[in-house]
């Protein structure tokens, strides 16, 4: 059984951009929130502008629960990180879902909010998600490195120690 991956709209572009979008496809069972699919609409390749249609790929999660979101957004006012609308349902989304789902993401205050959230463990840099899937070429943005991605981690970690006065 494929393992499921939840995805935000930076990670849709880049992995379009990449042309690793299909073989991420195949290894994973894929989600996105209506606000994501919403958002991921075009990328850049060679500098020109091209078409995301990825709704027969993916699984749309249409419906978030009202007080998880409003959950999120007090978590990230709490800890004083921006997070876009996507990447909320996706982390309200992720707070609650029975299954089990690994959000991937390569924008920082998501990541800091994720863990700050104590949801890392449900999480997933790209090149962990890539490198799975069997790509191990270095394409890959600094964003999407591992090493970045526990950085946030780790700072997200502060945070909830910092803010929520927790060890």
């Amino acid at each position: 059984m494929k393992k499921l991956l939840l995805l935000d709209a930076d990670v849709i572009f880049d992995l379009h951009t990449l042309g690793l979008f299909e073989k991420i496809a195949r290894t994973y069972r894929l989600y996105v929130t209506k606000t994501v699919l919403g958002e991921a609409k075009y990328f850049k390749r060679e500098g020109l502008k091209q078409k995301i249609n990825i709704r027969d790929d993916v699984t749309v999660i249409n419906d978030v629960a009202l007080d998880s979101l409003s959950c999120v957004r007090t978590e990230a006012k709490e800890a004083r990180l921006g997070i876009d609308p996507g990447e909320l349902e996706s982390i309200a989304y992720l707070s609650t879902a029975k299954e089990e789902i690994r959000f991937c993401t390569c924008d920082k205050a998501a990541i800091k909010l994720i863990s700050y959230m104590g949801l890392e463990l449900r999480s997933i840099s790209v090149e962990q998600a890539v490198r799975s899937a069997g790509h191990h070429k270095k394409i890959l943005f600094p964003r999407h490195l591992d090493k970045t991605f526990k950085e946030c981690i780790k700072e997200g970690k502060a945070l909830r120690i910092q803010f929520k006065k927790l060890i």
